[in-house]
């Protein structure tokens, strides 16, 4: 069984977040992910004053890691949302056009998104249409994607779960104690089997909480190919 909790300190100037999950592990582990999240797997018996000062004590080599993965995520530019400009759906790359019209209106045309807009100069405006279309797309592809990978975890016993599909800062996904799964509306621009492995990995924590070896069975049972799809997804979107 795994407690989780989350915690923060203080590194120059940068204030670092980091997840505690407890397990039945006899030491500490910290480890920095390459989407720059600190995670902490500590003893259920570690008292909480003792886990903030291990990690304090390895601030240099977390900021380290943080700054070194931040040096190869991409840097995407901020976004205008003018016609040319591209967008990802599903994995796929759609270049904007934005038309003056009398009404607002966000459609698919063949390798375009086109935006009908009469505030055409407002990027915020532009943006919610954008936003929009990505709600009504991911509230199509998700419940189709969830009802592919469920039969994976028959065997397991996992019941359906309630899918809730909502912005989420730091994560693309959860598995929450009331059993539902949260996806992360931006995950609708990720190639569809990664979508799928967000939805794995969740599910898997419908049987197991942490990332241990009996997580990692599950997966590797249900989605052999499952690391790959994970580094396409941090290569991707980060």
């Amino acid at each position: 069984m795994a407690v989780s909790a989350e915690a923060s300190f203080k590194w120059g100037r940068r204030r670092i977040a980091y997840s505690i999950e407890r397990t039945d592990r006899s030491r500490l582990k910290i480890t920095v992910t390459p989407s720059c999240e600190v995670r902490v797997v500590a003893p259920l018996q570690a008292h909480k004053d003792e886990i903030r000062e291990r990690v304090q004590r390895k601030g240099h080599w977390i900021v380290k890691q943080i700054e070194d993965f931040e040096q190869y995520r991409p840097k995407t530019p901020t976004r205008q949302f003018v016609s040319g400009e591209t967008h990802l759906l599903k994995g796929v790359q759609y270049r904007l056009r934005v038309v003056s019209h009398v009404a607002s209106n966000i459609f698919i045309d063949h390798d375009r998104i086109v935006i009908e807009t009469p505030r055409s100069e407002s990027r915020r405006h532009k943006a919610a249409l954008l936003k929009h279309l990505y709600n009504i797309e991911a509230h199509r592809e998700f419940p189709a994607r969830l009802n592919a990978v469920m039969p994976a975890f028959g065997v397991d016993g996992v019941e359906h779960p309630r899918l809730i599909i909502r912005p989420m800062i730091k994560r693309w996904g959860s598995f929450t104690p009331k059993r539902n799964l949260v996806l992360n509306l931006d995950l609708i621009q990720a190639p569809v089997y990664c979508i799928d492995y967000v939805i794995a990995h969740e599910l898997a924590h419908a049987v197991q909480p942490d990332h241990g070896p009996r997580w990692r069975r599950l997966m590797d049972r249900a989605m052999p190919d499952w690391r790959e799809r994970k580094i396409h997804l941090e290569q991707s979107l980060l």
